[in-house]
């Protein structure tokens, strides 16, 4: 027989209605994991997603400049160490030439051009017998040089963001370094269609004057020759040989007799290189080119 009792059934739904919420709390705690993440956490992942991505995309980045920086300075350190090397071999072996009468004439010179109302030395004549050189080996010539036997270097007239080794092997004109046309000479045959050119390299800084902040005239490549005699014309032309003043000149290595001395002529040479390559930059005034230094010289017998 069932006896039913108010205090105990009271008790049974208590217990029973305790049941029932701890069934309620964890199907929902099992439906919100079931559903996966909720739009704040998501929103939170995005956004700390998205920061580490930027961070490493600008890691990324510096790394390739860096690493494109430094290989453009040893890619214009290669080329301006094989620019100098040649031009070093061909200045030692500038030829020497005497005519009756005048005192010897080694076969280098530094040009001017024309820019914005002054004048850039930025052209290198070498009498050096052409491409291969040898034209020392002759000694002392009695005659001129040809056209046909010098090496120029200087920026590209057509470009002047490339150095180049020009050459006219076509040209049998007689030419005198002493001459007052020897400028106009040679700035015209580098513009002529004999000449033939070699490059050196594709880097050369250009620079152009700013007025205002705008830019002025035409851009010209950083070049700078100049050479040095010692010891100088002045000195020479004033000083007898054989007197005392003629001993005490400063002689290369003190190689000096009462006739003759050994004197030295010295090369030296400023050229600014871009290190990207010319098709990678487009500035006139790049605050990016690196200045490269050189000198080369060439020693000879010295007899008026």
């Amino acid at each position: 027989m069932y006896h039913f009792h108010p205090d105990k059934q009271t008790a049974t739904l208590s217990r029973s209605s305790g049941r029932h919420s701890d069934c309620v709390r964890c199907c929902a705690v099992s439906a919100r994991h079931a559903g996966g993440f909720t739009l704040v956490e998501l929103l939170m992942a995005m956004t700390i997603s998205a920061i580490l991505i930027m961070a490493l995309a600008g890691i990324v980045t510096a790394t390739q400049s860096a690493w494109k920086h430094t290989q453009g300075i040893e890619d214009s350190q290669a080329e301006i160490t094989a620019s100098f090397e040649r031009m070093k071999m061909m200045i030692s072996q500038a030829g020497v030439y005497q005519l009756d009468g005048q005192a010897p004439q080694v076969g280098l010179a530094v040009v001017t051009r024309p820019w914005n109302y002054i004048d850039v030395p930025d052209i290198l004549v070498v009498w050096s017998g052409g491409r291969n050189g040898g034209i020392s080996q002759s000694g002392v010539l009695n005659r001129l040089p040809l056209m046909n036997e010098l090496l120029i270097y200087t920026s590209d007239p057509a470009d002047s963001h490339q150095f180049v080794e020009i050459a006219l092997p076509d040209s049998t004109a007689e030419i005198d370094f002493n001459d007052s046309s020897f400028n106009s000479t040679i700035r015209s045959a580098i513009e002529s269609n004999q000449a033939e050119k070699a490059l050196l390299s594709k880097r050369l800084k250009n620079s152009q004057y700013l007025l205002s902040g705008s830019p002025w005239g035409p851009a010209a490549a950083n070049i700078i020759f100049q050479i040095t005699r010692t010891p100088d014309d002045a000195s020479l032309q004033t000083i007898a040989p054989g007197t005392s003043g003629w001993m005490n000149l400063p002689w290369p290595q003190g190689t000096v007799s009462a006739t003759s001395g050994l004197r030295q002529v010295t090369v030296s040479y400023e050229i600014q290189f871009e290190t990207a390559e010319q098709t990678e930059f487009t500035d006139i005034n790049s605050a990016t080119a690196l200045p490269f230094f050189g000198s080369s010289s060439r020693l000879y017998a010295y007899t008026p």
